[in-house]
């Protein structure tokens, strides 16, 4: 009996190709979600630091030409008070940019001399002089409006405090060589005992006032090296001799 198929081979069914499984592909470096994001954020501290640092540009620029203003006003208000000053000065006597003013060295002059009890040669025409002479240096200082000149233009209070104890100062200095001219001319008219005791009072008054003068010519000069007008070599600033006031 045959045997059916005997020496025949089934064949195997050939083998399935692998199954293609999806490759993920990397996106460029730079389009990376978290690459952009890290660049964003670095751009947004970048354009932070740069607003930051032209907005301190922009207030320093605005506060540095506020500060040229403002030295420039302050210089403008110390030259005219230097004007008024100086003016009102040299009428009464002379001016040196290293030594106090020498004020009426005329009437200094007979009042020493009526000290004596002697009535000096022209001295009712010296203390007429005077007299006239202080009221016309007096009066544009006492009109003048220093107070509105150094105010609301930088100044801090010391240099308000030159300024202004400067202005009363030489002011007060100049009534009182005024007042001693005064008392002057009633010694030359006094009986002889009465003269030298008239003329003591004159020239307590006039010590008094060169004092004053002293005071508040420190003052100016302070006043006017604050704001960079050196009238001479000063060693430093010093404090005010007093309090503002006009």
């Amino acid at each position: 009996m045959a045997i059916k198929g005997k020496g025949k081979t089934r064949g195997r069914p050939a083998a399935r190709a692998p199954r293609r499984a999806p490759v993920h592909v990397k996106p460029p470096f730079f389009l990376r979600r978290w690459v952009q994001v890290s660049l964003a954020l670095v751009a947004g501290l970048l354009l932070m630091v740069f607003a930051v640092w032209v907005t301190n540009y922009l207030r320093q620029q605005r506060a540095d030409d506020r500060a040229a203003t403002q030295a420039s006003e302050q210089r403008t208000a110390g030259q005219r008070w230097k004007s008024q000053v100086e003016g009102a000065l040299g009428k009464v006597g002379t001016l040196s940019p290293s030594a106090l003013p020498a004020l009426f060295p005329d009437l200094a002059t007979t009042i020493t001399g009526l000290q004596k009890g002697k009535v000096p040669d022209g001295a009712a025409t010296t203390v007429k002089k005077a007299k006239a002479d202080a009221k016309l240096a007096v009066d544009p200082l006492k009109k003048y409006d220093l107070t509105g000149e150094v105010r609301a233009i930088g100044m801090d209070e010391g240099q308000v405090s030159w300024f202004l104890n400067s202005q009363t100062r030489i002011v007060e200095s100049l009534e009182l060589y005024s007042q001693a001219a005064t008392n002057a001319a009633l010694a030359i008219t006094a009986a002889h005992d009465q003269r030298a005791a008239l003329a003591d009072a004159a020239a307590a008054i006039q010590t008094k006032a060169a004092e004053l003068l002293s005071d508040g010519w420190s003052d100016y000069q302070n006043a006017l090296g604050s704001v960079q007008i050196f009238e001479s070599p000063l060693q430093g600033l010093t404090g005010p001799t007093g309090a503002a006031g006009t």
